[in-house]
């Protein structure tokens, strides 16, 4: 592999009293890396919460994610990013009214993953738990969004039976739990999957060949020789809720604005102009080393210029709906959870880096958490030498480190520990790298 990557390193680095960095990158000895960091928020006397802002990427190394979720698996709750379709962060209301409409938003939700289902098996599924098992086997984001979905905003379980190929029955026995009745007692019932799914599930089976939906983050991925977030990641754990809006509710926004969302548009579009040059530029540089550093740096860069309130360099359009109207209903989720009588005493935060620096204000204004210990973890890297060219700089640092000892041998051994510790990170990248020739 020409661009090797190292393990996630995770360094506690002491708590200041200034705004926080979430991304960081360096260069140094033909190693350029990229990591995110984490930072936890409580009260100053101790007592309370603990908030954690665990900031990532939705590209790098499968080390870097399994170390993420070993700092999140420590935490009683976890709010996720993830836009899904309304109904798809569970059910509830304040009055009858919006409990029925929050069912209605959750048994459409559940519709479209078995119209999803139907596309690639011909039939819609045997049952909800053979919907599940199908669903997650894709996409492990959408566990709990689909548990959460199967119970109406009464409390009790939704009724799903198959009656034929492509029919179904899905219900809720509204407020009464019993079937019949009238105004919020009045059955909800789906019977049949959207028109246009039975045409296309009509032409797929009449036609060999099948339209592949293209992943642009996959193959960013896969330029960088890296792995994707939600591939790497396993979602489906029941302390982990989704907590974002809904595409709907981005894309009402817009329209009832009059504006228009590029970075919204560009993503949504499978087959724009965009995506097209972008797909033309990364076949070009794909798995290339210097390719890799520049997005490293670049990434680096921008995140060293966004601290405080971590303005993202966005469009103001994309800036409010893409990162700061996506926050307030996070923490609007975050409220709701800590106000509980059985309230937990640790949630982490798991967005996207660009997000935190609104978040952390919000922490500290609002709910009055000061920021404590912070981890950094790498989520990838670029080497760069041979190793050849790294004996090299090993045999050179400890000629270096023996000059210092004799010239010093009693004052030298705080230098002699940072030579030591940049001998033993070469020594590391070594072991990773074949022989050279």
């Amino acid at each position: 592999m020409a661009a090797l990557v190292l393990t996630v390193a995770v360094a506690a680095e002491a708590a200041d009293d200034g705004p926080s960095q979430f991304v960081r990158s360096s260069s140094r000895d033909g190693f350029t890396s990229f990591e995110t960091g984490s930072r936890a928020y409580r009260h100053r006397d101790g007592s309370g919460p603990t908030v954690s802002l665990v900031g990532a990427v939705h590209i790098g190394d499968k080390s870097y994610y399994d170390k993420l979720v070993e700092l999140l698996e420590t935490h009683d709750v976890v709010l996720y990013e993830s836009v899904l379709p309304r109904g798809a962060f569970g059910t509830g209301g304040g009055d009858d009214l919006e409990r029925q409409r929050s069912t209605q938003d959750a048994m459409l939700f559940l519709r479209g993953l078995m119209a999803e289902f139907a596309r690639a098996n011909g039939t819609v599924p045997a049952s909800l738990a053979e919907l599940r098992a199908f669903i997650v086997g894709r996409d492990t984001r959408l566990a709990r969004p689909l548990d959460l979905a199967r119970v109406d905003a009464w409390g009790s379980a939704l009724n799903y039976h198959r009656t034929g190929p492509l029919a179904f029955q899905l219900a809720s026995l509204g407020s009464n739990a019993s079937m019949g009745g009238r105004d919020f007692e009045l059955d909800l019932v789906l019977d049949q999957l959207p028109a246009r799914v039975l045409e296309k599930i009509a032409k797929a089976s009449a036609d060999t060949k099948h339209e592949e939906r293209r992943d642009l983050y996959g193959e960013l991925a896969d330029a960088l020789d890296t792995n994707l977030q939600v591939r790497s990641i396993n979602y489906d754990r029941a302390t982990w809720l989704p907590a974002d809006l809904p595409m709907e509710e981005l894309l009402d926004r817009l329209w009832k604005r009059g504006e228009r969302s590029a970075t919204l548009e560009m993503l949504s579009s499978q087959n724009g102009l965009q995506q097209g040059i972008v797909r033309f530029l990364l076949s070009l540089v794909s798995k290339s080393p210097a390719f890799k550093k520049i997005v490293i740096e670049a990434m680096g860069t921008a995140g060293a210029a966004a601290s405080g309130r971590n303005r993202s360099g966005l469009g103001a359009v994309d800036e409010r709906i893409i990162l700061d109207e996506r926050n307030d209903a996070v923490i609007e989720q975050l409220r709701a959870l800590l106000a509980q009588t059985d309230a937990p005493k640790s949630v982490a935060i798991f967005y996207g880096a660009a997000h935190m620096g609104d978040f952390e204000s919000t922490l500290r204004e609002e709910f009055a958490l000061e920021p404590a210990e912070t981890h950094w973890f790498r989520a990838m890297a670029a080497e760069e030498w041979t190793a050849g060219k790294i004996d090299a700089r090993i045999k050179k640092l400890q000629a270096d480190r023996e000059a210092m000892t004799k010239a010093d041998p009693a004052g030298a051994y705080p230098a002699c520990e940072r030579v030591d510790t940049r001998i033993a990170e070469l020594q590391e990248r070594r072991a990773r790298i074949q022989p050279s020739g």
